[in-house]
C-alpha cells in the first residue's frame, strides 16, 4: 500500500496548513534551517489505521527526507508511536528530528486535530467519485505508482552504466 501526500486531496489547503520547524541555529546536531513536516495518509477508505506520515525535508534540499516518523491517533494503542518507520531510509539527523517533533510539534493538540482533520479529508476523498483527487487516489490503491508524481524534482535512481563492447583498435599505418 502506498502512502499518499495530503496536498494531492487539497493542494491549497496543505499548502497553508504545512508545519516548519525554523532553526534558527543548529539543534542537537541538526544544522539551521527550515525544516517542512510533509503529511502523508493511507489512501483506502475501507482502512481505519487512524495514522499519518511525516516525512521531514529541509527546504534547500526538498527531494531527500531527513526522517520519516510514524503517529498514530490512537494514543493508547500499542505501536501508537511516535517512531521512525523503518521501512523508510532514515538520515543521520533522524533520531534528533524525531525528538524535535514530538516535543514542539506533536505536543500540540491543535496541530494533532489538524492532522486527524487531514486524515478524515483523505478518506472521504478516497471514497467520493465526484472529488478532483478520487481517481488519483485509486490509482495508488491499485498500486500504480507511477501515476503520483511528487510536485519537486526527485532524483532518479542511478542506473549501472552500460558495458560497451569494445571495437579491436586499427593498426596505425605507418
Amino acid at each position: 500500500m502506498h502512502l499518499i501526500p495530503f496536498y494531492v486531496v487539497d493542494r491549497d489547503l496543505a499548502a497553508a496548513e504545512t508545519r516548519v520547524i525554523h532553526l534558527f541555529a543548529p539543534h542537537e546536531g541538526i544544522p539551521a534551517g527550515d525544516y517542512s513536516l510533509v503529511e502523508f495518509y493511507c489512501p483506502d477508505p475501507d482502512c481505519d489505521c487512524r495514522r499519518v506520515m511525516l516525512n521531514i525535508v529541509e527546504e534547500k534540499e526538498i527531494d531527500r527526507f531527513l526522517a520519516s516518523i510514524s503517529y498514530g491517533f490512537d494514543r493508547y494503542e500499542e505501536k501508537a508511536g511516535p517512531f521512525l518507520d523503518s521501512l523508510n531510509p532514515q538520515s543521520e539527523y533522524a533520531r534528533a528530528l524525531l525528538r524535535l517533533v514530538d516535543r514542539l510539534v506533536l505536543s500540540d493538540p491543535h496541530y494533532v486535530a489538524r492532522l486527524e482533520r487531514h486524515y478524515a479529508l483523505v478518506k472521504q476523498a478516497a471514497s467520493d467519485p465526484d472529488h478532483p483527487a478520487y481517481h488519483k487516489l485509486q490509482k495508488v490503491l491499485a498500486d500504480d505508482a507511477e501515476q503520483f508524481p511528487l510536485p519537486w524534482p526527485s532524483r532518479k535512481p542511478r542506473r549501472k552504466p552500460l558495458k560497451r563492447k569494445r571495437r579491436p583498435r586499427r593498426k596505425r599505418r605507418k
